[in-house]
C-alpha cells in the first residue's frame, strides 16, 4: 500500500514537473543528466518496451538526497493543455518510469486534441513512444467515444451533431425518429468498430464484416458459450448496414452468414412487435443491393424478403431472371417474387419466360385413371403475368392453382396435365396482350 502510494505521488509530481518545463523551456528540477541511464519501475517489467532493464537497475538504492534538494519547493499544479502535447509525447521515452507514467496520464485528460499528434507518434523511432501512444489514443478515442454516444441518446430531438460514425448514412436511409435513434445507438454500443470501419474505405469495411461474420460464427461452434449464440440485434443490424452499401465487396459465404442471421429469433420479433420500420428499411437496403452474378446470394436474399415481407425483394428476383444462368428451383421462385411484390409494369420482364420449358416439378395424380402433371418455368411466368393482369386464373386454363401466404402459388398447383391444355392456355394469354394493345390508352 506505501508503495503504490509513492507511486502515485511521483506521478503526480512528474505531471507537474513535465508541464513546468513546457511552460519555461527549462529542464525539470531533478532531471537526470543527458548520458545517464532511464530506470524503470519494476511493475512495467511485462508491459512496456523500456522495461528491458536489469534486476539491479530497478532494485538500485536511491542516491542520497542533499539538504539543499529538500528544501527546493515543488511547483504548483499545472492543468495539463494541448500545448503541452508535444513535449509530453517526447517525455512518453523519458529515462524515467515516473515521468513516462505522468506524461501518459497528462495525455489521457488533454484527450481528443492531442490525437493528431498521437497518431503521428504512432511512426515514431522510440518504441516506447509508439507503445504508450497507442495506449493513450486508444483510451482517449474510446472514452471520446462513449461521451458523444451518451449525448446522442440524450440528445432524443436531434437538436446537435455527436459525429458518430454512420450516422450521416443511418439518417439518410433510416430516417432519425426515437425509434430509429433508438436502433442506432444500440449498434454503436454493439458494434462500434465495424461502424467506424465503413468511413474508412469499401474494401475495409468488407473485410471487417468478413472477419466480424466469421468471428460469430467460430463463437457459435465453441463449446459452453451458450451466452454468445443468440446475435443481439444491434450486431445483425450493424452488419446488414455496412454491407448495404454496394461499394462494400460481399462474398457469397459472408452473404450466406449473414442471411442466416436474420433467422435468429430476436431479429424476427423486432420485425414482428413494435415499430419494425428502422430494421425493416436496413434489411430491404441490404437485400436490394447488388450482388453481381451471384444467383446464390440473390436466391438466399429474396427468400428472406418473402419471409419478412420486404418489397425491396423484387431487386435480386429480376437479377435472377435476367442472369439467365440460374437453375429451375432459382428461377420458379424469382418468378414467384416479382408476382408477389411486382405490378403490371413487371409483365414485359416475364414475357420472355413462356417459352422456358425448363420443368420444375411433377407429380402424379391417381385419380381419374391417373396422369402426370408437370410443372415448366413458362407455367409459373403466364399464371404470375395472368395475376399481375389482375386476372383470374380460372380463365386461362389454371384450374387447379392453389394460392400460398408466402410465395404466392403452390408451384405444383400451377401446371398443365398435357401438352395441348398448356398451349391453349398460352394462345390465351397472347389472344388477351392482343386485345390490350389495340385499346386506346386514356
Amino acid at each position: 500500500m506505501a508503495a503504490r502510494r509513492i507511486t502515485i505521488v511521483l506521478s503526480t509530481f512528474g505531471v507537474c514537473l513535465i508541464l513546468a518545463a513546457a511552460a519555461s523551456a527549462a529542464p525539470p528540477v531533478g532531471a537526470p543528466a543527458a548520458n545517464a541511464k532511464k530506470t524503470s519501475a519494476p511493475q512495467a517489467k511485462a508491459q512496456s518496451p523500456k522495461s528491458a532493464t536489469t534486476a539491479q537497475q530497478a532494485g538500485a538504492s536511491k542516491p542520497a538526497t542533499s539538504p539543499i534538494s529538500r528544501t527546493v519547493a515543488r511547483p504548483a499544479p499545472i492543468t495539463p493543455e494541448p500545448r503541452h502535447v508535444p513535449l509530453l509525447i517526447r517525455k512518453l521515452g523519458d529515462r524515467s518510469y515516473a515521468t513516462r507514467e505522468a506524461a501518459t496520464r497528462a495525455l489521457v485528460q488533454i484527450g481528443v486534441p492531442g490525437k493528431d499528434e498521437l497518431i503521428n507518434a504512432l511512426k515514431d523511432p522510440d518504441a516506447e513512444i509508439r507503445y504508450r501512444a497507442k495506449l493513450v489514443l486508444s483510451e482517449v478515442l474510446q472514452l471520446d467515444w462513449r461521451n458523444r454516444l451518451e449525448a446522442f441518446v440524450a440528445d432524443t430531438k436531434g437538436e446537435r451533431e455527436h459525429q458518430l460514425p454512420g450516422w450521416d448514412r443511418y439518417r439518410k436511409m433510416v430516417g432519425d425518429n426515437i425509434t430509429a435513434r433508438r436502433l442506432f445507438a444500440d449498434m454503436q454500443r454493439q458494434e462500434p468498430g465495424l461502424l467506424e470501419a465503413s468511413e474508412v474505405s469499401a474494401k475495409f469495411a468488407g473485410d471487417a464484416v468478413a472477419s466480424r461474420c466469421q468471428q460469430i460464427q467460430d463463437a457459435r461452434r465453441m463449446p459452453g458459450r451458450s451466452t454468445d449464440r443468440q446475435i443481439p440485434l444491434g450486431a445483425i443490424a450493424t452488419l446488414l448496414f455496412v454491407s448495404s452499401d454496394e461499394g462494400v465487396p460481399i462474398t457469397t459465404q459472408t452473404a450466406a452468414s449473414l442471411t442466416n442471421f436474420c433467422y435468429e429469433p430476436d431479429f424476427g420479433k423486432s420485425i414482428a412487435g413494435g415499430d419494425p420500420t428502422p430494421i425493416k428499411k436496413i434489411l430491404g437496403d441490404w437485400i436490394s443491393r447488388g450482388f453481381g452474378k451471384d444467383s446464390t446470394a440473390m436466391h438466399q436474399t429474396m427468400m428472406l424478403a418473402l419471409k419478412f415481407n420486404i418489397p425491396e425483394g423484387i431487386v435480386p428476383a429480376l437479377g435472377i431472371l435476367k442472369d439467365g444462368g440460374a437453375n429451375p428451383h432459382m428461377r420458379q421462385y424469382a418468378i414467384l417474387v416479382v408476382g408477389r411484390f411486382g405490378g403490371p409494369e413487371h409483365i414485359a420482364q416475364l414475357e420472355p419466360l413462356l417459352s422456358d420449358a425448363a420443368v420444375c416439378i411433377q407429380q402424379q395424380i391417381t385419380a381419374n385413371k391417373g396422369f402426370a402433371i408437370e410443372t415448366q418455368i413458362r407455367d409459373v411466368a403466364l399464371a404470375v403475368m395472368v395475376h399481375l393482369a389482375k386476372q383470374k386464373l380460372p380463365d386461362f386454363g389454371f384450374t387447379r392453382a392453389q394460392g400460398n401466404a408466402t410465395v404466392l402459388y403452390n408451384t405444383a398447383s400451377l401446371g398443365f396435365a398435357t401438352p395441348e391444355d398448356r398451349d391453349a392456355a398460352l394462345s390465351k394469354w397472347r389472344a388477351w396482350r392482343e386485345q390490350q394493345a389495340l385499346v386506346p390508352k386514356r
